[in-house]
């Protein structure tokens, strides 16, 4: 790391990399225009009115924040009106006991950008507003997205003149340097970029117009990268200090010392994986991606290895190995095989548009130029207790588990269909805003002139997050064990103890917990129960589609908010051994003790348990992992051989933690001696002491495999 990226990490550690907002008093007859009119000309004069960093240090810039007095990017939802009003209501407050409102991820497409330019847009608009010509609704919002092209254009040409006005003041190397810069502006984003450095300057500018995730990057700045050093323009490690230094103007677009500040999730990315010829590809630049990102004292972004069969094993023990010695625990797994092939089944997408897939934010999957337009999480456990408490007739005349899950599975087809029609009604809402900001640089909204929140989006994936996948899981093994096949108890006195919230049964409670064939120990019950759940799932949603036409995945993301915490406080008891209001699980896997047979037999049960792909959401797999089985490096490669197996087995994500119980409740007990400890949450990493403490207990709770 050089001096000058040193500097810039001290700076952002303490103070805003960003510059203040340069507040606009928008002319009130603006008021006379429309709506969507009043709006953009506003957001252009927002645009602006903004001043840029040109500090000694700085190499790229152009970038600055949008403070919600205009609509603005589709990640925030600033200045959306309809939105502020409606997530007031909804977000983080579940409806009934069923789902609640939750955010959304999308990556622009800046490949095009930088491949194309903003002239690439201009012209695009042009044709699809000959295609509309008899559309004046849709005329309107080209219209719009026409004027914000030609004012970031505008934006890049006033950047170049702040460069050259800085340059007057300036001499030798810096004074170089600006001018560098201004011929960089006067160049991009308004047309191709032709080197990597104008490619990561186009990239970094554009970012703050959808600045979520930058996506497959080691993919579309690879060309620039490989000519560069071919010709001599650049050399390795100076591309590897302008991503060094991407890195940080990302980073630092999350405000300092705000409540996501600690989170590694912001901008998260994602590199390798399939490429559309097949090949795997994980490349020179991926690696040094990794490098660069290392060496750096910042905790985001954070980076997904996308894994492929193709992969060589010594590349996934190499990413592997970063992510044992990263502090910051930046780094997690998927694997393309099940995510492609579900994309391909459940979505009815093509291969070239599966494989250039994305992480994007906690763990959502998203296409380049593309949006998870889930935003709804939800508690699948209800299907269970509205079955136990709700068909006590029914289940009394079961004579085996399949009749059992027959009355279930009526129970599951009503809770998925109030599940699509909520996260209907939260889209609904959004739709009440038109983006045009974002709508701009994600695929098919010019084409289809109409807003990404509209539907506007070709490459938009739906969904929901599933809470109480787990205990739905084991919920129906016990009841398949101890009922219909062993015979232990009956329905009748299951039901009791369950109404009862097993106080009086605490026997049978017990016999359940210590006996009961729980999933994530390769056991043979517990996994077709599992395989059985997921394949209803899939059943119920293949022919699916949500307001705007989109296919359905799953997913068990939590994200930043513990919807498994408020889900199970509602939530009565379960066949389990779960007590009333006790809280769901993190993700897929197993948890406190339960997964009995050890980290392989955990990884086999979780790989087989979806085989038609319908969790391929959002899915997160949790692993707590015995210190020495990382630290000892005869043990670590027994570790990485294990995880790889799971991949090939179907396993689709896995995230890591070392940190061990009794540490973290040392830390709990005594947070300022333990400030240091970073742990994996739900497909993000948070300084422990500075977690939820709902949060912090679901950690505490999993288990540790030795």
């Amino acid at each position: 790391m050089t001096e000058r990226i040193r500097k810039l990490c001290a700076f952002v550690e303490k103070y805003d990399l960003y510059m203040p907002v340069v507040k606009v008093d928008y002319d009130r007859s603006d008021l006379f225009l429309s709506d969507l009119a009043c709006d953009t000309k506003r957001l252009c004069d927002y645009m602006l009115a903004q001043d840029i960093r040109l500090d000694q240090d700085v190499r790229l810039t152009g970038f600055f924040r949008f403070d919600g007095s205009v609509p603005a990017d589709i990640f925030h939802r600033t200045g959306h009106r309809n939105f502020s009003k409606f997530s007031s209501q909804f977000y983080n407050k579940p409806l009934e006991n069923l789902a609640t409102f939750e955010w959304q991820h999308s990556t622009a497409d800046f490949r095009y950008v930088i491949e194309n330019g903003m002239e690439g847009y201009l012209a695009r608009i042009e044709a699809s507003e000959a295609a509309h010509k008899d559309d004046p609704e849709g005329l309107e919002f080209l219209s719009m997205m026409k004027k914000v092209v030609l004012t970031i254009i505008k934006l890049a040409e006033q950047n170049a003149e702040k460069c050259r006005a800085a340059a007057e003041k300036e001499e030798g190397e810096r004074k170089a340097e600006l001018l560098k810069m201004a011929a960089i502006f006067d160049r991009v984003p308004r047309y191709p970029a032709r080197t990597f450095r104008e490619a990561v300057q186009s990239l970094s500018m554009c970012f703050i117009f959808l600045p979520d995730c930058i996506g497959t990057i080691d993919r579309y700045l690879r060309p620039y990268y490989e000519a560069d050093l071919a010709s001599g323009e650049m050399t390795r490690s100076e591309a590897g200090e302008l991503l060094q230094e991407l890195f940080i103007d990302i980073s630092a677009h999350t405000e300092h010392g705000g409540n996501r500040d600690d989170f590694s999730a912001e901008s998260h990315f994602a590199i390798g994986g399939y490429l559309p010829s097949g090949e795997d590809g994980f490349n020179d630049l991926s690696r040094l991606i990794v490098e660069s990102l290392m060496e750096m004292p910042i905790n985001k972004p954070q980076i997904t290895l996308r894994w492929t069969k193709k992969l060589p094993f010594e590349t996934f023990r190499y990413i592997l190995d970063c992510e044992r010695n990263d502090k910051l625990k930046r780094i997690a797994f998927v694997s393309d095989e099940p995510r492609i092939a579900s994309f391909m089944k459940n979505l009815g997408l093509s291969y070239e548009d599966a494989c250039n897939y994305t992480m994007v934010g906690c763990n959502e999957p998203s296409l380049q130029g593309g949006i998870w337009l889930g935003g709804c999480t939800s508690n699948i456990a209800r299907a269970v207790t509205d079955t136990l408490y709700g068909r006590e007739d029914d289940l009394l005349k079961c004579r085996n588990f399949d009749e059992f899950y027959a009355v279930y599975e009526e129970e599951l087809t009503k809770v998925v269909n109030r599940i699509i029609e909520i996260s209907d009604g939260f889209n609904f809402a959004r739709s009440k805003d038109i983006n045009v900001l974002s709508s701009i640089f994600l695929d098919g909204c010019i084409e289809n002139a109409r807003s990404v929140t509209r539907g506007g989006a070709r490459l938009a994936l739906s969904g929901t997050n599933l809470m109480g996948t787990t205990a739905t899981i084991d919920s129906l093994s016990m009841v398949k064990q101890f009922v219909f096949e062993d015979q232990i108890f009956t329905m009748e006195e299951l039901l009791a103890a369950l109404k009862a919230d097993w106080k009086g049964y605490e026997e049978m409670q017990t016999l359940i917990l210590t006996t009961g064939k729980f999933f994530g120990n390769n056991d043979p019950l517990s996994d077709d129960v599992a395989r059985r759940f997921t394949t209803s799932l899939h059943t119920l949603l293949k022919d699916r589609r949500n307001l705007f036409g989109n296919h359905f995945l799953c997913g068990c993301l939590a994200g930043y908010n513990p919807h498994y915490v408020w889900f199970g406080n509602a939530t009565a008891a379960t066949p389990d051994g779960r007590n009333a209001g006790d809280p769901f699980m993190v993700g897929a896997g197993q948890s406190g003790g339960r997964d009995r047979e050890g980290l392989a037999a955990l990884l086999n049960s979780v790989a087989q348990m979806d085989p038609e792909g319908i969790l391929c959401g959002p899915f997160v797999c949790n692993l707590t992992l015995e210190e020495s089985l990382v630290r000892d490096d005869a043990k670590f490669e027994k570790t990485a051989r294990m995880i790889e197996t799971y991949f090939k087995k179907g396993g689709l994500h896995v995230q890591l933690n070392y940190v061990s119980r009794e540490e973290l409740l040392k830390a709990k007990a005594d947070p300022a001696h333990y400030a240091g400890i970073r742990v994996r949450v739900s497909g993000f990493s948070g300084t422990f002491v500075n977690l939820q403490e709902s949060i912090q207990d679901d950690v505490v709770n999993r288990t540790v495999e030795a």
